[in-house]
């Protein structure tokens, strides 16, 4: 019975000071966009950050698709437009994969 204990606790910890060395940029990056990946519990102030930045994020997108649909007559605006806007429906999607 001791054994199967040991032998599951080994298979489930791992080294996470190592994966936090390795990963240290990265790691930062994902926490700064707001994507609480390999934390510890968190403040609420990151919660307040969190979700007002997101909020914000989806408010923005949302006004540039208006702001496309609207000006399209004005072709350059348009395309201005276009190009901010899939670049954020593009970090939309990778940040609906990763949440």
């Amino acid at each position: 019975m001791e054994h199967s204990k040991c032998e599951a606790k080994s298979h489930t910890s791992y080294n996470n000071s190592l994966i936090e060395s390795r990963f240290k940029v990265f790691l930062f990056l994902i926490r700064i966009g707001g994507i609480p990946l390999n934390m510890k519990p968190v403040s609420r102030l990151y919660v307040v950050y969190n979700v007002s930045l997101i909020v914000c994020f989806y408010i923005s997108n949302i006004c540039v698709g208006v702001d496309t649909v609207v000006h399209r007559h004005q072709l350059s605006l348009t395309m201005k437009n276009f190009r901010i806007y899939l670049g954020m429906l593009m970090v939309t999607w990778v940040h609906f994969s990763v949440r």
